[in-house]
């Protein structure tokens, strides 16, 4: 199933790249690089400075998908395992 800005809540993002286009925390702003892992509350990334780790609930990422299609998403939506996170949004449609 492919990526797209409908379903990216729901799927694995490690692979993709994000950039931190607003956070609560002013230095985590304009950090970017490639999503090389996923934890229930944070995202670490591999930047060219080295990996840093990031917490989902203070930023605002904005990621790219395979098809270069940029997506603005809140990291309050992104909090969880996917698993999880497609769990919730299922049992919200139901």
């Amino acid at each position: 199933m492919t990526i797209t800005p409908r379903n990216l809540i729901g799927h694995e993002l490690v692979g993709l790249k994000a950039h931190v286009c607003d956070s609560r925390d002013p230095t985590l702003i304009c950090r970017s690089g490639k999503i090389i892992g996923e934890s229930k509350e944070m995202i670490t990334l591999d930047t060219d400075t080295g990996n840093v780790l990031l917490p989902k609930s203070v930023c605002v990422f904005d990621i790219t998908l395979p098809d270069r299609t940029v997506v603005r998403v809140d990291g309050e939506y992104l909090q969880g395992r996917p698993e999880d996170r497609l769990k919730k949004r299922l049992s919200r449609r139901w």
